[in-house]
């Protein structure tokens, strides 16, 4: 006898077949993205914490924190001019003493001398949310890469951290509204008076999109002046206001901007990121937190003050 034949499928049953592994595939895909989402949310998270220990180690060794920068004319300070943003210090203290052996502190930053140094890519600067941006071509000629964090620059902007209430601007260490980081001025903790658990240290960025011409220098930390890596909290998290700097406009990406008039002492960039719902930030005392963007301003703006006597609300 020939043997019996087996049934197979017909069509209305492959197609309910197919369906149904549509449908797993669906649901699927929606928690792999948020499993990727998680974790580049905790390695960025990881490269701040890293980059906060780094500056307590610094502080450590020399009594106080990095400097801003230095090398702009903000109204009243003093000190060196040569080039030099916070970078150099901080080099040797998350395991990168062979680039600062290659910087020359008494050139400028893009100085001839210092364009093997500057060319170096630092991953711990990389938040794997935001894409990689190529190296930048700056003035000087020398090519330097971008990155995702950024030091607490007060409320307002470059040269006027307390904001418009602040008479005359903060210039000095015990100013309302002033930020521990400063042109040439780098805080003790006996400074933040509010208290290192309630100040900013650093805040997440977004790298501009343009390395040559039409430059975005947002994200640049190779840079000593008000477009590159000062974030204010002017503005709330991920705000559709736009940064006034140079740059180029981006709203789509979430990178708003009014491109400066040359007036780089009153230039400002806000906190952005790509994560869903608000920024990874680090507070003076070395902890990390994710801060929503539907936090309330005046709590924001009161976290970038060190001695500005606010109380810090829900963030």
């Amino acid at each position: 006898m020939p043997p019996p034949r087996r049934p197979a499928f017909t069509l209305i049953e492959l197609l309910v077949v197919i369906a149904i592994i549509a449908i797993l595939i669906g649901l699927l895909l929606p928690a792999v993205q948020k499993v990727r989402e998680a974790a580049a949310r905790l390695k960025c998270q990881n490269n701040v914490k890293q980059l906060s220990l780094a500056m307590h180690n610094y502080h450590s060794g020399n009594g106080k924190f990095p400097i801003g920068a230095q090398g702009l004319a903000c109204p009243g300070v003093t000190g060196s001019t040569v080039r030099t943003p916070f970078m150099p210090f901080l080099l040797q203290y998350f395991e990168q003493d062979n680039v600062y052996k290659l910087y020359d502190a008494t050139q400028p930053f893009n100085a001839a001398a210092n364009a093997s140094a500057i060319g170096i890519k630092l991953k711990v600067f990389q938040c794997p949310s935001d894409d990689e941006r190529p190296q930048f071509v700056g003035s000087g000629g020398a090519a330097d890469y971008k990155g995702n964090y950024g030091l607490n620059w007060g409320r307002w902007n470059y040269c006027d951290q307390g904001g418009p209430a602040a008479n005359p601007p903060p210039l000095n260490a015990g100013a309302a509204g002033r930020a521990p980081f400063y042109e040439r001025f780098g805080a003790r903790v006996e400074h933040i008076a509010d208290g290192t658990s309630n100040t900013l240290m650093w805040m997440e960025m977004l790298q501009g999109v343009g390395e040559t011409a039409p430059l975005d220098r947002r994200g640049r930390h190779w840079n000593n002046d008000s477009c590159g890596y000062n974030v204010t909290t002017r503005f709330p998290p991920n705000s559709t206001t736009p940064d006034y700097t140079l740059c180029n406009n981006n709203p789509e990406r979430n990178l708003p901007c009014t491109l400066g008039a040359g007036d780089n002492l009153n230039y400002y960039m806000g906190s952005r990121s790509r994560d869903t719902g608000g920024v990874t930030v680090a507070m003076c005392d070395g902890s990390v937190r994710f801060v929503r963007d539907a936090v309330d301003l005046a709590t924001w703006a009161g976290l970038s003050s060190m001695a500005g006597g606010e109380v810090a609300g829900d963030f």
